[in-house]
């Protein structure tokens, strides 16, 4: 989905923005059933209104249509491209409202407000307890902030294994850190959350895989080609990336290969008074 300023700028992917957005689209075709099921069980109710940060093209804003389909929507976005396209995707969708703003200043009323979404947003904020404390400004009393992100120790398993290639992913992470983001943000929401005023937190995880998948729908996520943005800015060199795709060919030359990725799923609550 589209960030907020920091790290991460859809049209600058690697091959142009359509190319990004198919990639957006596939990441949440591959893991949406096991989020939803637990946004249900965090307190996702049909009827509620909902406020969706960093709703980006759409994508997960259409799946919550369908999700609960008598809640009220606000998809807010701070890019006018991206939120253009969700605009147009769901032109006519009287559920949905659009608001162009930051999720650190969203402009929206005080506790108006069941429930908040950051899908894949926290790991590109400089900031995000300022966004939490935001959130938490928007929700009613017990309504509730849910953040879906990663950590990049623990993003999940491949085999067959290559070692080589995991200080390359390092060099990675660490160049999303300059630009003001954090590979390592999962590990912190429960501490971020806490501290932004939310009583109580709670910590879950989900699970997705390829035996259960298939081997392609994790392709646009393990594209080695996704580092090359990163070659040309010098910051793996060309040899590195080489090693990668390497290593990439010999996973799917591999009988039995197999992935499986993790998804950490924060939830904190505002305290009723």
């Amino acid at each position: 989905m589209s960030r907020e300023a920091g790290s991460y700028r859809a049209a600058e992917e690697l091959r142009g923005l359509e190319s990004e957005l198919e990639r957006l689209r596939a990441q949440v075709l591959v893991s949406w059933q096991r989020e939803a099921r637990l946004l249900g069980w965090l307190g996702l109710r049909d009827g509620m209104r909902v406020l969706e940060l960093g709703c980006g093209p759409g994508f997960v804003t259409e799946r919550l249509l369908a999700l609960v389909p008598r809640a009220r929507i606000t998809a807010l976005d701070i890019d006018p491209q991206m939120l253009g396209r969700a605009r147009d995707a769901l032109a006519g969708d009287g559920r949905v409202q659009f608001v162009q703003a930051s999720a650190r200043a969203t402009g929206l009323v005080d506790a108006c407000f069941d429930f908040v979404l950051a899908r894949y947003l926290f790991q590109h904020l400089s900031d995000p307890e300022a966004v939490a404390r935001e959130a938490l400004r928007v929700l009613r009393p017990g309504g509730r902030l849910v953040v879906v992100d990663v950590d990049a120790a623990l993003w999940g398993i491949v085999e067959p294994l290559s070692p080589g290639v995991q200080p390359i992913y390092a060099k990675a992470g660490r160049a999303q850190g300059v630009r003001g983001g954090d590979r390592l943000v999962g590990r912190r929401l429960w501490r971020i959350l806490r501290a932004s005023g939310f009583d109580p937190v709670e910590l879950e995880a989900f699970v997705y895989h390829s035996d259960a998948l298939g081997l392609q729908v994790f392709a646009p996520q393990m594209d080695p080609d996704r580092l090359l943005p990163l070659v040309r800015d010098g910051l793996i060199t060309a040899e590195e990336h080489e090693q990668v795709q390497e290593a990439y060919r010999r996973f799917l030359n591999t009988p039995g290969a197999y992935v499986l990725m993790v998804g950490l799923v924060a939830c904190g609550e505002r305290r009723t008074p």
